[in-house]
């Protein structure tokens, strides 16, 4: 074969290429931090990455059961720097659409080559007998959380765990260090969040930068707010507020005005979901001495949201903010309706906080040595004792709740809510 200076230069410049791609796809870090999170019917799923530089939003997915070829979706992404000097600055978001509801999918996310591994997703049911569970825990730190993680990792291999609610508080704090701490928060839940849902309410400990963190880092089905939205999921309607609202100028009348809209819309639903579930960070009601909000009578978090919960019927209002945990009686402006959960006559609150914050060594104090309210029918504070809850919708008529504690995945606590007559309580 003949060979001249310009085929020995193409050959040259084509190499050149390839390395400078190699050199490109391995000098990124990244995808990682991988998570997941329910779109706004179970034909969608948002799939969201980081990355330190500003690179390609790829995911591959296919059908886990069948076919063995790839589709690609491409994304958008985004620098994020507020409050996150040091931390990874490229969020990668992936809005898939067209899903077949209940069917398993597995998928790899890509930016520059760099392909993570692989994962596995079913997408939200919508057939009659849905019944989903949720994984519970509110308050979970870098380093106070990994004491339940491997508890939640067993947890998510189980099929009938639907979905994990987070309900606030996260990583302690996601900008410390920089944003390094929230990095590493993130990867440390990514075996989680990359199987089910997790599904969000921003807590407290999220309010620095104007919440930007929260912002960036999760997307939840809202067109409104990135502090408030609901989902319906076989027979619960499920909805997310900020308690926050109530401590920083970040929307109070906007969040009134939409739980009031939706739980009013729900209500016309009750037939689909007759079940009808809030969760939102910080109690309404708490037996702790800490001094925080939900130790007063005056309460800006009740005030703000308990009139319209009971208005509308809300069956079960799931908080945290304190580390410890707290089942209470149906409850409304501070009577008890009964000491039972047989047709509740007003909303039951459970205070799910143990997940393992990172104050005081990951002790997390916020004891529970004085007397209680009458409201509280069970209540469980130790230095170091971490849980979590399950919480299912069996039927129509009758939800299960459970807490688990860490400690040998033993059950702390369980009771059955049976509401055979779902609505409005006043």
């Amino acid at each position: 074969r003949d060979w001249n200076v310009y085929s020995v230069m193409s050959i040259v410049l084509k190499l050149a290429v390839c390395f400078a791609l190699l050199l490109l796809a391995s000098s990124i870090r990244g995808p990682e931090q991988i998570h997941i999170s329910y779109g706004f019917d179970p034909s969608q799923m948002f799939v969201m990455w980081s990355t330190d530089e500003a690179s390609t939003t790829i995911l591959h997915i296919r059908d886990s059961n069948g076919s063995d070829s790839w589709t690609n979706v491409t994304g958008e992404s985004w620098k994020f720097t507020e409050g996150n000097p040091s931390g990874l600055q490229y969020i990668h978001r992936v809005n898939l659409t067209g899903l077949v509801a209940g069917k398993s999918y597995a998928y790899r996310a890509e930016s520059n080559g760099n392909v993570s591994d692989e994962y596995v997703f079913i997408a939200m049911r919508n057939d009659s007998d849905f019944r989903p569970q949720f994984i519970v825990y509110g308050d979970m730190g870098r380093h106070g959380g990994a004491f339940i993680l491997p508890h939640l990792r067993e947890e998510v291999k189980l099929t009938e765990n639907t979905a994990i609610l987070h309900v606030g508080d996260f990583a302690y704090d996601f900008d410390s260090e920089g944003g390094v701490n929230g990095d590493e928060f993130m990867n440390r839940i990514q075996d989680l969040a990359t199987v089910r849902p997790y599904m969000t309410a921003v807590g407290n400990h999220e309010i620095a930068h104007n919440f930007s963190h929260y912002r960036n880092r999760f997307t939840m089905p809202t067109t409104e707010s990135p502090f408030w939205y609901s989902i319906n999921m076989g027979l619960i309607h499920l909805i997310s507020y900020s308690s926050e609202v109530y401590f920083t100028p970040t929307g109070m009348d906007e969040q009134v005005a939409f739980v009031e809209r939706d739980l009013a819309e729900a209500n016309k639903n009750r037939d689909k979901q007759p079940w009808v579930i809030a969760f939102g960070h910080r109690p309404m009601y708490c037996s702790n001495i800490d001094g925080d909000d939900c130790t007063k009578v005056s309460s800006v978090v009740r005030k703000g949201l308990e009139t319209a919960m009971y208005k509308y019927g809300v069956d079960l209002i799931l908080e945290a903010h304190e580390h410890s945990y707290e089942r209470l009686w149906p409850v409304y402006n501070e009577t008890v309706t009964q000491k039972d959960y047989v047709n509740p006559k007003a909303p039951v609150h459970i205070v799910a906080g143990t997940a393992g914050c990172n104050e005081a060594d990951g002790i997390c104090v916020n004891p529970m040595l004085g007397a209680r309210g009458p409201w509280s029918a069970y209540r469980s504070w130790f230095p170091g004792d971490y849980g979590y809850g399950l919480l299912r919708a069996a039927n129509s008529t009758h939800l299960h709740w459970q807490q688990k504690l860490e400690l040998l995945s033993l059950v702390e606590d369980q009771i059955w809510i049976v509401q055979e007559n779902h609505g409005p309580f006043d």
